[in-house]
């Protein structure tokens, strides 16, 4: 091969490398936004309902929730939950997806809660698990920070 060859295919090989990794990082930025997207849905609608519970604003709730921990509100709120989980309901049209929270309480009571989702929004580990086992339903248990 003549070094021009050589020059066009080193060119061409670290073109392809470059853009893979550009579209793995690509990948990853949108992963950590789709789930920090549910996230912060959930928190905020977790804390409404627990604020009804507690008898304290849903801002300080919200606060605890997400890491400025208020020791007297987290043990409160490991009194009165019982479970807290989301479930992904796939519906029939397949760009839509159903995302209900569910709180269970102590108290025997429970909260839920809905808000339909584009697919391409979703987290990939949830549209896997979607792919994988061919079911119309995903459901995550969700832990408090403090738990994990």
């Amino acid at each position: 091969m003549t070094q021009i060859k050589v020059d066009w295919l080193t060119i061409s090989i670290v073109a392809v490398v470059a853009v893979g990794i550009g579209i793995y990082f690509l990948t990853k930025q949108s992963e950590t936004e789709n789930r920090r997207n549910i996230d912060r849905w959930f928190e905020e609608r977790l804390a409404i309902s627990l604020a009804e519970k507690l008898g304290k604003s849903s801002q300080k709730i919200l606060q605890t929730i997400r890491g400025s921990g208020n020791p007297t509100i987290i043990a409160r709120i490991r009194e009165i939950v019982n479970s807290a989980r989301l479930t992904f309901t796939k519906l029939s049209s397949f760009n839509d997806v159903e995302i209900r929270l569910s709180v269970d309480y102590s108290n025997g009571t429970s909260f839920a809660v809905s808000k339909n989702w584009k697919w391409d929004e979703l987290p990939e580990t949830i549209r896997s698990e979607f792919l994988r086992s061919s079911s119309n339903l995903v459901t995550r248990p969700w832990d408090f920070p403090w738990d994990n």
